[in-house]
């Protein structure tokens, strides 16, 4: 299968293939402004600091918590309104994070229909209102970024996930559409894959999970380190550190792709 210009059907605009930031750092985002979803939780909080670490404004929207755009980023009309916020507070947007995320854990015969709509409204339905109304924005002038955040679950599925597992499969398809048809444009388009941190969201799974072995939650919680190498959970921050990457300068031909960010899970037949 081609992947060229044409197949896309867009015009390639005249650009610098590696762009500095505003100090002349690769790495630096001074002067530009970024969006964060899902900003409230622990990865999000993160991926806010370390962009602000870099040097860019940064906006947080969730759908609730302090100092944050309050907004149901589910629907269509949500996903508008945050990136409106932005706009008419910044005056421009350059740097994307999709973050939100939520669970459910149920067998798939007795998965309910709300909770399988709920899981596809935050995870895929939300990013895809956001990069469309972000697009015109963040394709503005070369150098527009976008990453999302996918699971390991998007490479595979998992017992009760059929929920979660099916909207992250389809973030790869979102990122990877994005990807060829921004690329032209300077626009970049990635996600990244994070294995299991310590975060409220993983809490919740930890916490169900024990409640149906009869288990602890340390036991649990022991159980989860060990299947990561390293016998540890991903901090956060290193989690952010690759977000902050990839909306940098020196990102600049990274496109299309989904890290791992798993201590090597991944590499494990």
């Amino acid at each position: 299968m081609s992947c060229d210009r044409d197949s896309v059907g867009l015009t390639p605009v005249a650009q610098r293939p590696f762009e500095l930031g505003a100090r002349g750092d690769a790495l630096s985002l001074e002067g530009r402004v970024a969006l964060v979803t899902g900003a409230s939780g622990g990865l999000g909080r993160a991926v806010v600091a370390e962009l602000r670490g870099r040097g860019a404004a940064v906006y947080g929207a969730d759908i609730a918590g302090e100092g944050v755009f309050r907004a149901d980023l589910s629907t269509a009309s949500g996903n508008r309104e945050m990136v409106a916020h932005v706009l008419e507070s910044a005056g421009r947007l350059d740097i994307l994070a999709l973050n939100a995320g939520t669970q459910f854990l149920a067998p798939l015969d007795q998965f309910p229909d709300a909770e399988w709509d709920r899981l596809r409204m935050v995870m895929l339905d939300g990013p895809f209102f956001a990069l469309k109304a972000a697009w015109p924005a963040l394709t503005t002038s070369p150098g527009g970024r976008v990453v999302v955040t996918a699971s390991p679950a998007s490479f595979g599925g998992g017992n009760q996930k059929v929920g979660y597992a099916a909207a992250k499969h389809g973030v790869l398809g979102l990122v990877r559409t994005a990807a060829l048809e921004g690329a032209t444009l300077g626009l970049t388009v990635n996600a990244i894959a994070p294995g299991w941190m310590d975060t409220g969201l993983m809490r919740g799974q930890v916490e169900a999970r024990a409640l149906k072995a009869g288990l602890t939650v340390e036991e649990v919680v022991a159980g989860f380190r060990a299947a990561q190498p390293g016998d540890r959970f991903i901090e956060v921050a290193e989690v952010a550190a690759v977000v902050g990457f990839l909306a940098s300068p020196a990102a600049s031909a990274v496109n299309g792709v989904c890290i791992p960010i798993d201590l090597g899970a991944s590499a494990c037949a």
